[in-house]
């Protein structure tokens, strides 16, 4: 904002170079106006009663003082008074300074009224109303909220007193906003014309701007304006404290000073507010104590209650809070005004007395009714309570901040819950339902917690419950070295099933860590070939999957354990889903994986709850419905950020981001995934080979075969390590088959590509043994003169991404080859894929494919084509072509990205310059220009 030209008035000061006005009259050029006229009628022998209030700081005594001096400009005489709460208790503070004043003409009165008895009558109105006939006088009350009673009804007395023609006006001033001024005065005038009432209001940030200009000596910048109106809420005393601290200091008003200023004012109204604590009375100061407790949540009369007043007299304590501008009224309730007002008010009470409020106000809210939280708020400040609706109201307001997503604050309500007296069961499940909100921002101390939980001795059905409970969570984030640690130290005390169950978790953690572990733990038994225990059993039955051995022994171990339900740990049930979709039981392993999903939802295991939707993603994916998969990670994310994920589980987490990426055609996105760097030891753990297959996925996107062939190396020797050998775990030999063929070493492909058959059949999966043989069919050698390949159907299964990207890989062999009747065969069948719909890399393949097939088509000699073949256009030769090969409207229109309307429009003028009326008929005219 430029700085103002010489001579400019504005706002009740003049800029006139370095020489300028009482800066403390910005912006009452109004008010000014007024008490001009009040002064100059005063002169003309008109009485008057004018009350000039504003909040704390904004002025009005500034005004009085000028009105002051503006009459004895004019020959008025002036008597002054001003309120202090040092004299609010001192009868007739005010009067005595009044008569003081006037000299010998009222000694007499002021002996009486220094007396200690009660004066009778009025001493010494009567004297100042007579020299009012000689003298014309303004009597100016500054900070009237302060008089004694005896004053004020003295002054009641003068006011009524003012019709008779007295020469006298009265200028009083006092915080407040009541537009009607004092409450003394409300009524006392015997005539309204005699009254004026006006109000100081906040400065403008124009305002601000001048004051400013005027402090700093340089022009002040818009944004620091605001922002000084803003946080002083235009108050004249806080902007002028604050400004000159900041112009004393060297700064200028610019917009870089903001963050400076801000804490500047803040502290100055904390200060003031500290200033006028000590002036209140100790029932005032109690209500307000209160009311920076309790005051959001309870009306007027229970804030007295909170403050200990038996018989509080509301409507004075209201009024009297009001006056002092620390609160505002709300209806039934008060307000403080300003939050660094509150928090000075709670700062200077004493922590003993402030913890007792706390305490007082949730009883309080309890008794009436108040919701989870708003009892939570107090009980947070307040000592121990010690009964079981403390503990219930901190658990409703977690369960309320959960579905909010605001962890910080849950995990403050459960550390509160923590310090009731509470059975020690119920205190362990406390711990480990913080545990697992501990686990978002600071997961070393969520893993000791669950550490503790796991290793209490506690005797019972239920500590068992919880000691598995804590080692399940703390495994789901990934740290075998904790769990298998925490599990041996859990075993050395455990009997029964829940010994059963801390076996199974143990071998998880030994099979999931660096280095997979085949020989256990002192004190630790094998782990059964047969289990009957659930928890036992998914651990087998993955096993088997890995390895490709005894697939139906898999499933039925999977599901003795998926059965057992929440009586299992959840993560071999999570171990057994997988088992159990690679056995091509995929519908009933993701509908037990909902289950689950559901069930940690409802728990709050946000760990537990990640690893499950990261699964849920992987599993999405590989089925082809990549909007579920990318709800499901972004679901995992959203249940533990992945700075809070253990470096082993990390990279199952960014193998599946990534390769949802790269189906949607998100080719940065992949990329800088596949750069990404991973946290040291990610390459140790069990989900290492995922996160390089799909690096080598990116690489073969990309053409860079030879980097594509290493990785699916590295792949492979990882879970040859660890006997992880069935095809359908991971794809690996049949994609380093692809990578070599197109290298030139068509040796070593071969040899990938009958290891994958061999043990697909090994392993028995009609989708992992169709996959191989597809891959197979790809790969074999062709004769240049040979016909028309025939090939044999196979079983989508659950792996359906795989599958579609084998058909569309042959299809792009075949069509390469000049084999456009197996292409076009191969494309129909791929077209039929629903994955063709979600992955926007396979419809890329797709439209390419069709691209591909139409230009051959156009280069075909047209001695084969019908002779009424010639009156069709390109475009409608082009989607007669497709519907020939049995692609429906759909299929045409995305493989030609046109509408469905379209093809429809094509074919119809296709079947009427044809003369025939189904797509039966269109292939019977056209198998000339199929290939024999």
């Amino acid at each position: 904002m430029a700085g103002l030209n010489d001579e400019q008035p504005y706002a009740g000061f003049l800029w006139a170079g370095r020489r300028r006005t009482d800066s403390s009259l910005l912006e009452r050029e109004q008010e000014q106006a007024e008490l001009t006229e009040v002064v100059a009628a005063l002169g003309e022998g008109h009485p008057a009663v004018v009350s000039v209030t504003g909040r704390p700081g904004f002025g009005h005594n500034a005004l009085l003082r000028w009105t002051a001096r503006l009459a004895e400009e004019r020959a008025v005489r002036v008597l002054r008074v001003s309120g202090s709460p040092a004299e609010r208790d001192l009868r007739h503070g005010a009067v005595i300074q009044l008569l003081t004043q006037l000299g010998e003409v009222t000694e007499r009165a002021l002996r009486v009224l220094r007396e200690y008895r009660e004066p009778d009558g009025l001493p010494g109105l009567l004297e100042l109303l007579h020299t009012t006939r000689r003298t014309p006088t303004l009597v100016t009350v500054e900070d009237a909220q302060w008089l004694d009673p005896a004053s004020l009804h003295w002054l009641q007395a003068m006011v009524r007193r003012l019709s008779a023609g007295f020469p006298l006006v009265l200028l009083v001033g006092r915080t407040g906003t009541d537009p009607h001024g004092p409450d003394w005065l409300t009524d006392t005038a015997p005539s309204a014309r005699l009254t004026r009432h006006l109000t100081v209001r906040a400065l403008s940030p124009r305002a601000v701007a001048a004051l400013a200009e005027m402090i700093f000596g340089a022009p002040c910048d818009e944004p620091f304006a605001a922002a000084a109106t803003q946080a002083s809420h235009g108050s004249p005393a806080v902007l002028h404290a604050a400004l000159h601290c900041l112009a004393d200091a060297g700064h200028r008003p610019t917009a870089d000073l903001i963050p400076q200023l801000h804490t500047l004012i803040t502290g100055i109204i904390g200060e003031r507010a500290g200033r006028a604590l000590r002036s209140l009375t100790d029932e005032a100061t109690a209500v307000l104590r209160a009311l920076a407790v309790g005051g959001d949540l309870l009306d007027f009369t229970l804030i007295c209650s909170l403050a200990g007043l038996r018989t509080a007299r509301e409507s004075q304590l209201r009024a009297a809070l009001e006056t002092a501008g620390f609160t505002v009224p709300d209806g039934p309730h008060e307000r403080i005004r300003l939050p660094v007002v509150r928090a000075r008010i709670l700062e200077d009470t004493p922590t003993d007395e402030r913890a007792a409020l706390y305490a007082r106000a949730a009883h309080l809210a309890h008794r009436t009714g108040a919701g989870d939280e708003d009892i939570a708020r107090f009980l947070l400040h307040a000592p121990p309570i010690g009964e079981p609706w403390a503990v219930q109201a901190l658990y409703g307001s977690f369960g309320a901040a959960m579905r909010r997503s605001e962890f910080a604050r849950a995990a403050a309500w459960l550390n509160r819950a923590l310090d009731e007296p509470q059975h020690p069961a119920q205190r362990a499940q406390t711990s480990l339902d913080l545990a697992g909100v501990e686990a978002m921002t600071s997961p070393e101390a969520s893993d000791r917690r669950l550490a503790t939980v796991a290793n209490n001795p506690g005797e019972g059905e239920r500590w068992a419950q919880l000691r598995l409970q804590a080692l399940d969570m703390g495994l789901a984030r990934g740290d075998a070295a904790w769990g298998s640690r925490v599990a041996t130290q859990a075993l050395a005390t455990a009997h029964g099933s829940e010994r059963d169950d801390l076996i199974a978790l143990y071998w998880y953690a030994a099979q999931a860590g660096p280095e997979a572990a085949d020989v256990p733990a002192a004190g630790v038994p094998a782990l059964p070939q047969h289990p009957l225990v659930p928890a036992q059993a998914g651990l087998r039955a993955g096993q088997l999957a890995a390895r490709g051995e005894h697939r139906e022994q898999a499933a039925e171990l999977a599901r003795r354990a998926l059965e057992a339900g929440h009586d299992a740990p959840v993560i071999p049930r999570l171990v057994a889903i997988r088992a159990l979709w690679l056995t091509d039981a995929a519908t009933e392993a993701e509908d037990h994986l909902a289950a689950i999903v559901a069930e940690l939802r409802r728990r709050h295991r946000r760990p537990t709850l990640a690893r499950a939707l990261v699964l849920h993603a992987e599993l999405h994916m590989r089925g082809g419905r990549l909007d579920a998969a990318e709800r499901a990670v972004n679901g995992a994310e959203r249940a533990l950020p992945a700075a809070a994920w253990h470096p082993l589980a990390v990279p199952h987490h960014m193998a599946v981001r990534t390769a949802i990426a790269l189906e949607t055609r998100q080719r940065d996105q992949a990329r800088a995934l596949y750069d990404a760097p991973v946290p040291p030891g990610s390459e140790c753990g069990v989900h290492w080979p995922f996160l390089v297959f799909t690096r080598a996925r990116v690489a073969i996107d990309e053409e860079r075969w030879a980097e594509a062939v290493e990785l699916l190396k590295e792949t492979g020797r990882w879970l040859l390590r660890r006997q992880w050998i069935n095809p359908a775990v991971l794809p690996w030999r049949s994609l380093a088959a692809r990578a070599c063929l197109t290298l030139g070493d068509r040796e070593q492909a071969q040899r990938l590509i009958c290891e994958d058959l061999t043990l697909a059949r090994r392993w028995g999966a009609p989708s992992a043994l169709g996959l191989a043989q597809l891959c197979a069919e790809s790969l074999a050698p062709r004769e240049p003169a040979a016909g028309p390949r025939e090939f044999t159907p196979v079983p989508r299964g659950p792996n359906q991404l795989a599958h579609a990207w084998a058909l569309a890989d042959i299809a792009t062999e075949e069509a390469t080859n000049g084999d456009r009747t197996t292409a076009a065969r191969l494309l129909t069948e791929l077209s039929r894929h629903t994955v063709t719909h979600t992955s926007s890399r396979l419809a890329e393949r797709v439209r390419w494919l069709a691209t591909r097939l139409e230009q051959t088509a156009t280069l075909d000699d047209d001695s084969t084509l019908p002779k009424e073949w010639a009156v069709l256009s390109p475009a409608e030769r082009r989607t007669a072509e497709l519907a020939r090969c049995g692609l429906g409207n759909r299929e045409i229109a995305e493989q030609l990205s046109v509408s469905r309307r379209t093809v429809e429009l094509r074919l119809s003028s296709t079947y009427k310059k044809l003369r025939i009326t189904s797509r039966q008929e269109l292939r019977a005219r056209s198998r000339p220009m199929e290939r024999t």
